[in-house]
């Protein structure tokens, strides 16, 4: 029961949305408690790992390789943890962009089924199985795309659905090679058959196959153009759960690919994967300085961080890879965050265009620190909570002598600085008088201290960091340790 919570509650919780269709006041709040418990339960799971190690459970009770096994360690913990947050906070952002009357019925089911996906992909160990979590993932994601959306909306969300849609296809081909060349589809036994087949060019192939699906569904260059204009067009309690969330299932996956499954001396893939990790920085953040609206700018910057996590990954060792996770928990909470000011702009301003935005320092000091202060994270300035995992990254770089990714991240960093202070002078610090600050609208007020809880979290990441790089040390050796992997999953060592 205990793996399981994070899988069952999620889906009820959607089932009895769908039944009780009619918008109402308690209709919300019963979805506000069960993301709440979602929360409390996730924080305990991580502190039962931490305290008693991994645990696996076999459904139908049938035994793994012929069962699918459900993992719950450190990293799957930890990303069931920033789920029930990220979800939580939108949830409620979510109920002040939007009066009850005006919500469509569907919004709180579907994001649900997406809580859901997202947490059977990051417990599962089974690679079908994964396929199956990320249909769950992505469907309700397209739902959620187009739900709200008018015409010209829908156009922007072609991209996004034509490149997922082949993606997936391709995800059903990677698990029909995988098979043919393991002979099964469970984690565990492909990790322990595949270090049988070291140097297998077979092996190489299905290791760049599965990185090209997984790296389409983590906005890796040069498929990450279905991303940027697909997420502003939704509401911004969505984009800030899609913008923080759904990018890093992928970054989860090539973890646990390149970590647990696959031998650790395919340096072609580990050096490919490193230089799409650089096109992805640098034109992804190219990208931001080029828009000149709030979500346009914020969007382009999820491919530029997902490129410093995927330069990490490329590198190959517990030091990198706890970089890895450790910027990704940054970013998910920064970046939902950033969205979230980006919708209290809208109710402030009307608009979030830079060109009609201003005024908002003087009327709302609360909401530009905390702008402020998430702006320089995401731009890696210490000692913010962006800052440690930048810092893990660029010395995992220079200790594997990448001076050139290094320097690109670097150049990545003071880009992402700029875009950000094109915002916090648009918005924020001009005095625009075609932009009113309409502060009688009061939901800005609850949506502020949504973002200085969220805010205060990343402030402990930075302040404190000692736990958190020692947590996510822990998560990195987990996964490149492949034998126990095994032992814990078969129950045999290899």
């Amino acid at each position: 029961m205990q793996a399981t919570f994070p899988l069952i509650v999620p889906f009820l919780t959607a089932i009895l949305g769908v039944l009780m269709i009619r918008p109402s006041a308690r209709r919300r709040a019963a979805f506000a408690a069960s993301a709440g418990a979602q929360l409390i339960y996730a924080v305990w799971m991580l502190g039962n790992v931490s305290a008693n190690g991994p645990t696996v459970l076999y459904l139908g009770g049938w035994s793994a390789p012929f069962g699918i096994a459900i993992v719950v360690d450190h990293i799957a913990a930890i990303m069931v943890v920033l789920t029930a947050l990220t979800a939580l906070s939108c949830i409620l952002f979510g109920y002040l962009e939007v009066s009850g009357r005006n919500e469509h019925p569907l919004r709180l089911p579907l994001v649900q089924f997406l809580i859901l996906g997202i947490n059977l992909s990051v417990m599962t160990g089974d690679l079908f199985n994964l396929f199956v979590a990320f249909e769950v993932m992505l469907l309700s994601s397209y739902a959620l795309l187009t739900l709200e959306a008018d015409d010209w909306d829908v156009r922007q969300a072609f991209p996004y659905l034509a490149i997922n849609l082949f993606a997936s296809a391709l995800l059903v081909a990677v698990c029909g090679f995988a098979y043919g060349l393991f002979g099964t589809l469970n984690f565990a036994q492909i990790a322990l058959r595949a270090q049988e087949m070291s140097g297998d060019p077979l092996l190489v192939a299905f290791g760049m196959f599965a990185m090209i699906v997984f790296g389409i569904k983590a906005g890796l260059f040069p498929m990450y153009y279905w991303l940027p204009n697909a997420y502003p067009i939704m509401p911004i309690a969505l984009a800030a759960l899609f913008g923080g969330m759904l990018t890093k299932v992928g970054i989860y996956v090539l973890l646990r690919l390149f970590g647990t499954l696959l031998p650790h001396d395919m340096d072609y893939l580990y050096t490919t994967l490193a230089w799409l990790a650089a096109g992805t920085m640098f034109f992804g953040v190219l990208g931001a300085a080029s828009r000149t609206y709030i979500r346009g700018i914020l969007s382009f910057h999820i491919l530029s961080q997902v490129g410093f996590m995927m330069l990490a990954i490329s590198l190959m060792t517990p030091y990198a890879f706890a970089a890895a996770i450790l910027y990704m928990g940054h970013n998910i909470i920064v970046k939902s965050s950033l969205f979230l000011v980006g919708g209290a702009t809208l109710v402030l301003n009307r608009t979030d265009r830079l060109d009609r935005t201003g005024n908002l320092w003087e009327r709302t000091p609360v909401l530009g620190v905390t702008f402020l202060l998430l702006a320089l994270s995401l731009s890696g300035i210490p000692p913010l909570s962006g800052f440690w995992g930048k810092y893990m990254i660029v010395v995992a770089g220079f200790t594997a002598g990448e001076y050139v990714l290094v320097a690109i991240a670097i150049i990545t960093g003071l880009l992402t600085l700029f875009s950000m202070l094109k915002i916090w002078l648009g918005a924020f610090w001009q005095k625009n008088e075609a932009a009113p600050v309409r502060i009688e609208d009061r939901s800005w007020v609850p949506m502020t201290g949504i973002i200085a809880v969220m805010t205060v979290i990343s402030l402990v990441i930075g302040l404190f960091p000692e736990y958190f790089i020692q947590l996510c040390m822990t998560a990195a050796h987990e996964l490149l340790d492949k034998e126990s992997y095994i032992q814990l999953v078969l129950g045999t060592a290899p």
